[in-house]
């Protein structure tokens, strides 16, 4: 039995799913920016050095915002830094990598690499659990466009940012979360030109009612609608009609995490001009097993940015 306090839980769960459909309801047929909070600018800037090998200066930066909270990241940089500006790449990647994803890039190059922390945790245990970090989860997914397009804001006003040649990788749940943070970037006049979406899908329902860790699997399936009104305007489809630039579409034949109708849907919606290649094999990943799987995405990724002229070549 729940007993009292879990019934106060659930009760307090049920509120706060009310406030959130409320919510989306109200956005339906608005700009989908209007129910995402803005970025921030004039952000304090901590930056903590964690090593310096072979050419490189890695940091910690972490920027203190009012409304969007403190935001986290990983900065990569040339050391020294030449004279000429760097053009920015900004790295998200999947949920358990989040900052530390730039560690799998080698000759990065006179090119400044950034990667971000997601705000969630990685795991819930427990329905409890769940219900009771709801809305502090709900109000941190939120927040991710913002606090992505404040990261990029404060980037590109570094002395040694190249404003005009910015790329944005968005890889397995940073796909996900990629258009909405260009389309929120663009309305704050950070212009993206170069975006990777690598390994994604849509609708955001679709993805979570075909991923097979969600157990029981019958949950995914009912949550599915409620997430795609919930969470509609962080939905990659109403976004990407919306953006411009150059795009490259990364895909996995034998995907068992992105539905393939996701991923059809998805690439689709993605605007031109753009390039589609598939790959061999499943989900892309940082075991041991996909090692090869995965530095085969990264040499194509910045094979594209440098045949586009996103991206300086790295010394190789």
């Amino acid at each position: 039995m729940w007993g009292r306090k879990g019934l106060i839980i659930a009760g307090f769960f049920g509120l706060v799913l009310v406030g959130a459909v409320t919510l989306a309801l109200l956005g339906y047929g608005r700009d989908p920016l209007w129910s995402l909070p803005p970025p921030e600018h004039g952000l304090k800037a901590e930056r903590t050095t964690l090593s310096a090998p072979d050419h490189r200066l890695f940091e910690h930066l972490t920027l203190h915002g009012k409304l969007l909270g403190d935001i986290a990241c990983n900065l990569s940089l040339p050391n020294p830094l030449p004279p000429k500006k760097l053009p920015v790449v900004l790295v998200l990647g999947g949920l358990v990598t989040g900052a530390d994803s730039i560690r799998y890039l080698k000759d990065a190059g006179d090119n400044a690499i950034v990667s971000y922390a997601w705000p969630i945790p990685v795991g819930l245990h427990g329905v409890r659990a769940f219900m009771l970090q709801a809305p502090g989860l709900y109000h941190r997914v939120m927040t991710i466009p913002g606090q992505v397009a404040s990261v990029l804001h404060w980037v590109i006003n570094q002395p040694w940012a190249d404003a005009e040649r910015i790329s944005l990788l968005g890889f397995s749940q940073g796909a996900l979360a990629a258009p909405s943070v260009q389309d929120i970037a663009a309305h704050d006049g950070t212009r993206v030109g170069w975006t990777i979406i690598a390994y994604g899908g849509a609708p955001l329902g679709a993805v979570l009612a075909g991923n097979p860790h969600m157990k029981p699997a019958w949950l995914g399936k009912a949550l599915a609608p409620w997430v795609d009104l919930v969470f509609h305007s962080l939905e990659p489809t109403v976004h990407l009609p919306r953006l411009a630039g150059k795009f490259l579409v990364l895909e996995g034949r034998d995907d068992s995490l992105i539905p393939e109708a996701a991923r059809n849907l998805l690439r689709e919606a993605v605007p031109e001009p753009k390039t589609v290649i598939t790959f061999e094999g499943n989900h892309m990943g940082v075991g041991p097993d996909k090692m090869a799987l995965l530095q085969k995405i990264i040499e194509t990724s910045k094979q594209w940015l440098i045949e586009n002229g996103a991206i300086n070549p790295g010394p190789d």
